[in-house]
């Protein structure tokens, strides 16, 4: 008996090779379906372009320090910001720098000020140094420093982009990281040397750092 024979020679032999065929052609499409199903449940890759929901989730902490300065004095303060501080998958928005101070014993004519600098050069990102003036009223100087230069935190539909370009334009690339440095010098302004020494020999001056952060979500569209 031949091969042919013995292939299709009987009814049980045909039926085989034909449920076989089967087999052989349902296999594959079944397992690309469902391959795309997976993909579908699981947001899509992040190479796979695609219709996406973008929502952010805002953190904003906040540190204060305190030293008392006397006329001409000049103090530094410090504040590490590095990858310890954040929590997961959080990335930078902003840092702002309040330098404040309150005179409030020889009245407004004779008002104490500070002049206030940020040195950058411990930061990642090429930000530059900064300086300014204000009289002790409360808040004296701000600095701000965007780090993630286009948010604003507004939630968003973007149409035809992968997940990984979203993910890319909203990460802020260890930049805001490093020692941001803030100098402050005190000028005490007091109605002569003597009465000056009597009533207004120093101010308590406080700089706050405020960092905002934010976590991204994405979310696929139908």
């Amino acid at each position: 008996m031949d091969l042919m024979q013995k292939l299709f020679g009987t009814q049980r032999a045909i039926t085989m090779v034909v449920v076989s065929l089967m087999f052989a052609i349902a296999f594959p499409a079944y397992f690309s379906v469902m391959g795309g199903m997976v993909e579908v449940m699981d947001g899509g890759s992040s190479g796979a372009s695609g219709n996406w929901q973008v929502n952010f989730t805002t953190t904003v902490s906040e540190i204060s320090d305190s030293a008392m300065l006397s006329d001409d004095e000049t103090h530094e303060w410090t504040y590490e910001l590095d990858r310890t501080n954040l929590g997961d998958d959080e990335m930078i928005a902003f840092v702002n720098i309040t330098v404040s101070c309150n005179d409030n014993d020889d009245g407004p004519i004779f008002t104490d000020s500070v002049d206030a600098e940020m040195d950058m050069s411990g930061v990642e990102g090429g930000f530059e140094d900064d300086a300014g003036s204000g009289n002790c009223n409360g808040d004296a100087v701000d600095f701000s420093y965007a780090v993630t230069t286009e948010w604003s935190g507004t939630p968003y539909v973007v149409e035809d982009v992968s997940k990984g370009d979203i993910l890319a334009k909203w990460n802020d690339g260890g930049n805001g990281t490093g020692e941001w440095l803030c100098s402050v010098t005190l000028d005490v302004n007091s109605p002569g040397p003597i009465v000056g020494q009597i009533v207004d020999n120093g101010e308590d001056v406080t700089v706050t750092w405020t960092v905002t952060t934010y976590t991204i979500e994405i979310t696929a569209l139908e």
